[in-house]
């Protein structure tokens, strides 16, 4: 099981980076990271990037 199908029942239709950095216990020296992973999900059509910080599922 994936990071994705862990976390998408928990996140909102839409959302921001900074509630999907709460969602997975983050701080904010990770969020590179996280927009790492959210570029991943972009990129493999789970989400789409409507803002800078903004997202909406897609899936």
């Amino acid at each position: 099981m994936g990071l994705w199908d862990k976390i998408k029942d928990e996140l909102s239709s839409e959302f921001s980076l900074i509630q999907l950095m709460e969602l997975l216990g983050m701080d904010e020296e990770d969020k590179r990271e996280a927009r790492n992973i959210l570029n991943q999900f972009n990129t493999s059509g789970k989400i789409a990037r409507i803002s800078k910080n903004m997202y909406r599922k897609l899936k």
